[in-house]
């Protein structure tokens, strides 16, 4: 059992074709020639296959349609999630850490310490490798042997 969908027709089909032709977004172009398909009589399966989507898809479209129109066929990006901890907050960290060889599992587990948010190896690298361009830290052995004063025996001998 199919149940009939009802496409509201906010524009004449003159109108529409003039909008299609018009419309430079290739999302909301597709969308546009679905719609299209459907004023002329053509069953949702049928559209679903020409525009190369799914018919479930395609009954999400009129649905937009029939309550928005053709602004309702326009993508909404909401820009994701926000971010744990702000711009100026990493400032600070970077700041903070500065000339003190910290690695990037250093620098996660700083943040959690001293932020109380838990980051991903992963997320820390991207953050301070391609948003702030920093330089890795590069960790080395101390040898607690070494005396204090080793750069002046050296220019002794």
């Amino acid at each position: 059992m199919s149940r009939k969908l009802c496409l509201v027709k906010h524009l004449s089909k003159g109108e529409l074709e003039r909008t299609y032709k018009a419309e430079k977004d290739s999302k909301v172009k597709e969308r546009l020639l679905a719609i299209l398909l459907l004023y002329e009589g053509i069953r949702v399966q049928d559209a679903a296959a020409v525009v190369r989507r799914g018919r479930s898809t395609l009954e999400l479209w009129i649905r937009d349609w029939n309550r928005r129109g053709v602004d309702g066929l326009k993508p909404r990006f909401t820009g994701g999630p926000k971010p744990k901890v702000s711009k100026t907050e990493w400032d600070k960290i970077v700041a903070e850490i500065e000339n003190k060889a910290m690695t990037i599992k250093d620098v996660a587990v700083y943040v959690k310490d001293t932020r109380g948010v838990c980051y991903t190896y992963k997320a820390v690298w991207k953050i301070l490798r391609k948003e702030r361009h920093l330089r890795y830290g590069k960790p080395y052995k101390v040898n607690k042997k070494r005396p204090d004063d080793a750069a002046a025996i050296l220019k002794k001998g």
